[in-house]
């Protein structure tokens, strides 16, 4: 079966790309709306944006009224803006990443449609949308999503430059969408949005100066943000953001994601090729059970050569990386869906059968999503233990109320107790509780273990004003570990 790309191929139907963008999204929201935000990276990023809301500086961000240098402003700024429409809550911080997979998934099927067919657009949008590391990176309240956006945008308008309509030179629109994603991918993570830029020059022939121009562009409309942000910082946003997002990750073990010792990082060099058949269940399967047929014969084009050129620098950089995780590889799926599809058309199989297999996948998040996490919240395995404590503490805690923090010090705490309290998070040992809650002057709170509260639990005996305490269970996402925590409030 013939599958040279058709640079002459239809025009996109509209309605279409408007019914995917739909579906992805629809698909999505019960997860966003339902879970509270999980992890440390969600609430770091939540609280962040509302902090910037609250504050007025949209060039720093800033969590717990410190800056945060990790992460260009894009995310928060995104976020902000979905506070102002929903208010701040855990469904909008997500709703930027909603938006933009399913913006990336009208990507992947108008690029599919210009490689060949509708059914290669389709099968890879669908593939990407709801393969398992998809439907947990692609739905939180992070900057990946926004990150494979701007990279899959980037890619695909590059090929446009590189493989443009029969008889046609590229339109100026594509290299000024060239320069918008090249800009968009750094203010959304940092410097690997540029990695596609090396595959369209790597693929292109007369083109290269208007590519490495609009490239030039891109790093222009970046300063206008970068410039104010080194200013404002005295250089501390460029230094700190390095470190932390490059630096650290690259030759130590972040957070303890990685290797700590030479040995490990060497066991570890092929963790992305083993994890990718987990991260892209269910459609990794598929590849395994027909690999002869898909590989086979396997003659390189030049769509291909341009997709595996976009797939290989990062997977190489982030596995010379010490510090792993499973979604550092994610902008490389569209990619990769994309070279599926296209193998998949090639073997002649069944075309129906990734179509369902996406479809059932995607749907069955959604009902697991709409009926397991009401039962979870209501057994007590809520993800947000504080968020149960603000919630149980009802009318006691007022916009006042200042908070402290003992030995539960999750960013997730914080978040949770501002959603009331109007103050930052003061962190205290055990042994300043009862001075904080005893001080004159507005009212406190204070979040420890149930287990600390226990090895002084007469300090509401003892207290020289009266104190209510309230207890609750849940489940800490960053350890992996159930906690019992106390709230002691002083109204």
């Amino acid at each position: 079966m013939n599958t040279t790309p058709d640079i002459t191929a239809p025009r996109i139907a509209w309605q279409r790309c408007l019914l995917l963008f739909l579906i992805v999204l629809l698909l999505a929201a019960p997860q966003a709306a339902l879970l509270p935000l999980i992890d440390r990276d969600e609430p770091r990023f939540a609280e962040a944006a509302r902090e910037m809301v609250q504050g007025g500086d949209y060039v720093l961000p800033h969590f717990n009224n410190v800056p945060r240098y990790d992460k260009p402003p894009l995310i928060y700024w995104c976020q902000a803006a979905a506070y102002a429409i929903f208010g701040q809550n855990a469904f909008a911080a997500r709703l930027p990443s909603l938006l933009a997979t399913a913006a990336t998934a009208v990507l992947i099927y108008t690029w599919g449609v210009r490689l060949g067919r509708t059914w290669i657009g389709l099968a890879a949008a669908l593939s990407y949308s709801f393969c398992l590391q998809t439907m947990q990176q692609g739905r939180v309240a992070t900057a990946d999503a926004l990150l494979i956006f701007f990279m899959t945008l980037a890619a695909f308008t590059g090929w446009l430059i590189v493989r443009p309509r029969s008889g046609t030179t590229a339109p100026f629109a594509c290299y000024a969408m060239l320069a918008l994603a090249f800009a968009g991918g750094f203010l959304a993570k940092g410097p690997e949005a540029w990695l596609p830029f090396l595959a369209i020059l790597g693929c292109t022939r007369g083109q290269r100066l208007g590519v490495t121009l609009s490239f030039l562009a891109g790093l222009a409309l970046m300063l206008l943000w970068g410039i104010p942000a080194y200013l404002h910082t005295d250089g501390a946003y460029l230094w700190q953001s390095w470190k932390a997002g490059i630096a650290d990750r690259a030759w130590g073990s972040d957070q303890g994601h990685g290797a700590s010792s030479i040995w490990i990082y060497l066991l570890e060099l092929p963790y992305y090729f083993i994890g990718f058949w987990i991260s892209a269940l269910p459609w990794s399967v598929l590849i395994a059970l027909n690999a002869r047929r898909l590989f086979t014969n396997w003659k390189l084009d030049l769509a291909d050569t341009y997709l595996l050129l976009n797939v290989a620098p990062l997977w190489i950089i982030f596995t010379l990386m010490a510090t792993k995780l499973p979604h550092y590889t994610l902008p490389t799926f569209p990619m990769i869906a994309l070279l599926f599809a296209r193998r998949w058309v090639t073997a002649e199989l069944s075309p129906v059968l990734p179509l369902r297999v996406a479809s059932v996948c995607g749907i069955a998040f959604a009902v697991l999503a709409v009926v397991g996490v009401p039962i979870a919240m209501q057994n007590g395995y809520s993800p947000s233990p504080v968020g149960k404590l603000v919630f149980a503490a009802g009318g006691y805690l007022k916009p006042n109320t200042q908070f402290a923090l003992v030995d539960f010090k999750e960013p997730t705490a914080v978040w949770e107790m501002r959603r009331v309290c109007k103050g930052y998070a003061q962190l205290i040992s055990e042994s300043d509780v009862l001075d904080f809650v005893s001080k004159i002057g507005p009212p406190r709170a204070v979040v420890l273990s149930t287990a600390a509260y226990e090895r002084f639990n007469t300090i509401t005996r003892t207290a020289s004003v009266p104190l209510l305490t309230f207890q609750t269970h849940g489940f800490n996402a960053a350890k992996g570990t159930t906690v019992n925590l106390t709230m002691i409030v002083r109204p």
